[in-house]
């Protein structure tokens, strides 16, 4: 792929052979949850994915255990120390 493709190049295409009708019924299932057909695929598949957590991640639990970290008071609060409008939409 030349370097103005659109699609990254850590990704790869997958075809998914289907009738008409189940196409059909695969975009209306992702659309209603807001997801294009990667992701509605995707999050079906991935809880079954192997979870191990990176470098980052066992620091942050590393952390946690030894008594660190920080706590919110409530979801607002979280989301004002992160900075972001609870009442945000994407």
């Amino acid at each position: 792929m030349g370097t103005n493709s659109p699609i990254p190049h850590d990704k790869v295409k997958m075809t998914i052979e289907c009738t008409p009708d189940e196409r059909a019924y695969i975009k209306i299932l992702a659309a209603k949850a807001h997801l294009n057909l990667s992701e509605l695929v995707l999050s079906y598949l991935r809880k079954d994915f192997p979870c191990t957590p990176n470098k980052e991640t066992l620091a942050a639990m590393k952390e946690l255990d030894e008594g660190g970290g920080m706590i919110y008071k409530s979801m607002d609060d979280f989301w004002e120390n992160m900075g972001v409008k609870p009442t945000a939409r994407s």
